[in-house]
């Protein structure tokens, strides 16, 4: 939504800020907002919004624990969050996740030591079937199930991203309220095509440089982007319902 010249207003302080690596991730949720508006700072897009009467902002930064960090603070600095959420992906790595799981992460960690509790209300996602867990933070994609088993057994986590623990990070230093909300898009057993790993970069132009690569290399792997491409879109639509829940639970 803009006004009649385009231009949306100063920025007002968030009850909420959403943290995510890509767009598919978040678009149902942000469609769920109501009075958008849009803005863009150097890097990262944010998106501005109201639900359930409470002012959200989405920024999404891209992939990885830098782009996580440099999102977070773009919303901290312009939106002033009281609440901040990480929210995407995960990767299982506790075989009794299944895909479309959802999960509130109860502890953060990373393979540098960074350890981070998450505390969180009571009654969050009360009524929602979700798990907890402890979430790890790596700084590649996880592509085999040989590497998730070795994952769960160094590190007893039972789920993994790319992005958490920046944002828990950020949070800690500025003294921000932190969650952690993810719905697992692969289970423990299973592998990922090993385009994957070309794909998550920090550019979209790279992207689609590497997706056509990839198809032209292996034109099977067509079928399998359009297969995880459609596993994302069921994966965002079941994180958006529960995101929008767990944003009816937060107190102000």
């Amino acid at each position: 939504m803009n006004d009649e010249r385009g231009v949306a207003p100063p920025p007002v302080p968030a009850d909420v800020g959403i943290v995510a690596a890509l767009p598919i991730e978040v678009d149902d949720l942000i469609h769920g907002l109501k009075k958008v508006w849009k803005y863009q700072s150097a890097t990262v897009p944010v998106i501005e919004g109201e639900y359930g009467g409470k002012i959200v902002a989405v920024a999404t930064g891209g992939p990885g624990r830098l782009a996580a960090r440099r999102a977070a603070e773009v919303l901290l600095i312009g939106h002033r969050p009281r609440w901040m959420i990480s929210a995407g992906f995960a990767g299982a790595l506790n075989p009794a996740f299944a895909r479309n799981d959802l999960i509130l992460p109860d502890e953060v960690i990373d393979q540098q030591g960074g350890r981070h509790v998450v505390d969180q209300p009571p009654a969050l996602g009360a009524g929602c079937p979700h798990a907890r867990g402890r979430l790890l933070t790596l700084d590649h994609p996880v592509l085999s199930s040989e590497e998730k088993k070795e994952l769960r057994r160094t590190f007893e986590a039972d789920l993994v991203d790319m992005e958490t623990s920046a944002v828990a990070a950020v949070c800690n230093e500025k003294l921000v309220r932190f969650l952690s909300i993810r719905v697992i898009s692969d289970d423990a057993h299973g592998d990922l095509p090993r385009e994957v790993a070309a794909l998550l970069s920090h550019t979209g132009s790279y992207r689609v440089g590497a997706a056509m690569r990839a198809v032209w290399r292996r034109p099977s792997s067509l079928k399998d982007f359009w297969a995880l491409y459609e596993r994302a879109l069921e994966a965002a639509g079941r994180l958006a319902q529960f995101v929008t829940r767990c944003l009816d639970d937060l107190p102000a």
